[in-house]
């Protein structure tokens, strides 16, 4: 967004210096959510999940890399009847760990996503806050603005406003982790 030099040095209606009185202010969103020390708890949170889900998967490809070498190795040995019925039950094996681990994954993204709605519930009674202090009746995307003074952006007093209310959110309720899928037992 281009902004326009001027405009808003001045108080009105009891506004603070700085702050003008417009019927629309803008809002940078995904700024919001990660210039915010709430939103920042949440992507670490998101970051550490994948952390968790990446070291196990390498934990189950490192298993399974070792299962196919042992089982390589025993081929020259077994029958091929017995070898198709073990490289079969490996492959059912791989397919299943394939099938949790993308499971685990969606269900962190969905957390994520649940997490995103929760951030916007309780940034939008911080904004509501901030609208009714500059006399604003609606918050417009910044990116749909084309030209405006910079001082329709409310996006840093959202930002110090969302930190100084909520920090970090630790206080606010988290709901409930789904139940993880069940992992297929190791043979």
């Amino acid at each position: 967004m281009a902004y326009a030099q001027g405009a808003g040095d001045r108080p009105q209606d009891g506004l603070s210096p700085g702050t003008v009185q417009l019927p629309f202010v803008t809002l940078d969103d995904g700024r919001l959510f990660s210039g915010s020390r709430y939103g920042q708890a949440l992507l670490a949170e998101l970051e550490a999940e994948q952390k968790t889900l990446a070291a196990e998967n390498r934990e189950i490809e490192a298993d399974l890399a070792q299962r196919e070498r042992q089982l390589t190795d025993r081929r020259p040995t077994l029958a091929p009847e017995e070898f198709r019925s073990l490289a079969n039950s490996f492959n059912s094996d791989v397919e299943d760990h394939r099938n949790a681990q993308k499971s685990k994954e969606r269900a962190i993204y969905q957390r994520h996503d649940e997490a995103r709605l929760r951030f916007r519930d309780v940034a939008n009674q911080v904004l509501a806050q901030v609208m009714r202090e500059r006399g604003a009746l609606a918050i417009i995307a910044e990116e749909a603005i084309v030209l405006g003074f910079r001082e329709i952006d409310i996006t840093d007093a959202a930002i110090a406003r969302m930190d100084e209310l909520i920090g970090d959110g630790a206080d606010l309720p988290r709901p409930t982790d789904p139940v993880e899928p069940p992992v297929p037992p190791a043979p």
